[in-house]
């Protein structure tokens, strides 16, 4: 039961007209019980065993929590406590994701990544001093468990999310229909245009090395906006459904690709992993109050590791390399954006670091990018093809570019009516041009 089916359609308004119900009587203790169970049944849905796996990874926490409480506890004992819960967390992360590289076998529940990041913000936060009262089991786990977040994120912190689950939620109209956009968006991103696009990235990729320089190259330029529209089209829907249900969840893309530099870019893509990774890896290398040498070597291993947070392969560890490569050449160097040059040069940049992480084998990778550079470019129209479904695809993909520059330049209609009509024909577009997929590119991390 994924976000862009019918039955989770279904499953959420059943689960927002109960908790609406119990929210405005100010049951509230009632209607997180509601919305735990529903969390476990919206993640049993994928398979019976994964409920085991977060209620393992939220008890974890929660103990490890309460143990932090005792005020007796040595700075010495504090920090054997969270090392305890880091690696009792990470480790079925650790087991079920890595192990395979060496097994041949794979069996990675879907947002394990997720939710044991989000579940050790609790644990961190605790240890850090930036959660002062007490949270119950209830409060942990359905702050580990709130389905919009829990497959894919954005990854929450608990110092924000649990205070709000546990007040009374805003379930008013203005939050039912600012959400609902935000949902219908990501739809829109998703079914329309990240799976159009993949039907014409895929069938260029494979071809493997058979296929031309240009046909590879825009095949590239595509990945870029299919696995954009694919994640960010998810945390829309996600962010949409904790709207309407009165929960601010927070931004994880802010429009990445109008980036002036390597460092803007990661503070526009996947928001709450880049904040994760600087706020409980980062600083607690040091961050920047460290030697010179230090503090790269710091960026270095915050690179790295969020390569190898994607998997196991030497194509996401040579991805992590080279944004980490990208990131300290532009603060070595003072480069700067001038006439917008810079800006695509970065575009350029990420875009060929995106071949790393769409292609699993490493040389393969090294193999097509060569070939982008080394072999002759056919026309346009010999490379994409002039069938009905290109057409299609160029023609919403048009409509995604033009409305991503209206809200990034906030240049949208005011007017009620106006954003009705657009609305509307969104509504329409996705349903005449909608493909079907059942699959999200960031569910395998």
């Amino acid at each position: 039961m994924l976000f862009n089916t019918p039955e989770f359609v279904v499953f959420f308004l059943l689960i927002a007209a109960v908790t609406f119900v119990l929210n405005h009587f100010r049951m509230n203790i009632v209607r997180n019980v509601v919305l735990l169970l529903a969390s476990y049944a919206f993640y049993g849905n994928l398979h019976v065993y994964y409920p085991l796996l977060l209620l393992y990874v939220t008890l974890v926490n929660f103990v490890g929590g309460r143990l932090l409480e005792a005020e007796h506890r040595s700075l010495r004992q504090r920090k054997v406590i969270v090392g305890c819960v880091v690696v009792g967390t990470l480790l079925p992360l650790v087991v079920l994701k890595y192990a395979p590289a060496y097994t041949d076998s794979l069996w990675l529940p879907v947002g394990l990544s997720f939710f044991s990041f989000q579940a050790l913000t609790y644990t961190l936060d605790m240890y850090r001093g930036k959660i002062s009262e007490r949270f119950s089991l209830l409060d942990v786990a359905l702050f580990t468990a709130f389905f919009p977040t829990l497959l894919s994120g954005p990854i929450e912190r608990a110092r924000r999310l649990v205070l709000q689950l546990r007040d009374k939620f805003d379930m008013g109209w203005d939050n039912a229909i600012v959400g609902a956009q935000h949902f219908c968006w990501g739809l829109f991103k998703k079914i329309v245009v990240a799976d159009r696009l993949a039907e014409w990235v895929d069938a260029v990729y494979a071809q493997g090395t058979a296929a031309s320089g240009g046909a590879l190259a825009l095949a590239a330029v595509l990945y870029s906006f299919q696995i954009y529209c694919d994640f960010s089209g998810y945390a829309s829907m996600a962010i949409g459904c904790g709207r309407m249900l009165g929960i601010r969840l927070m931004d994880n893309f802010n429009y990445p690709y109008f980036a002036t530099s390597v460092k803007e870019f990661w503070r526009r893509w996947h928001i709450s992993l880049t904040g994760w990774f600087t706020e409980y890896v980062y600083i607690s290398l040091g961050g920047n109050r460290v030697s010179r040498i230090r503090w790269v070597a710091n960026i270095a291993l915050v690179f790295l590791l969020s390569g190898i947070w994607h998997g196991a392969t030497w194509s996401f560890v040579i991805w992590g390399a080279i944004h980490g490569a990208m990131y300290l050449v532009e603060y070595f160097t003072g480069i700067r954006d001038k006439w917008g040059i810079y800006r695509v040069l970065v575009f350029i940049g990420v875009t060929l670091a995106w071949v790393f992480f769409r292609i699993p084998d490493a040389a393969t990778a090294c193999q097509l990018i060569a070939r982008m550079f080394t072999t002759s470019w056919l026309p346009l129209s010999s490379i994409i093809g002039l069938s009905a479904s290109t057409l299609i695809m160029g023609c919403v993909f048009l409509v995604f570019l033009v409305t991503e520059w209206c809200l990034y330049t906030g240049r949208m209609p005011k007017h009620w009516l106006w954003r009705a009509v657009g609305f509307s024909s969104l509504i329409v577009m996705t349903a005449l041009f909608a493909v079907n997929s059942e699959k999200f590119v960031y569910f395998q991390f």
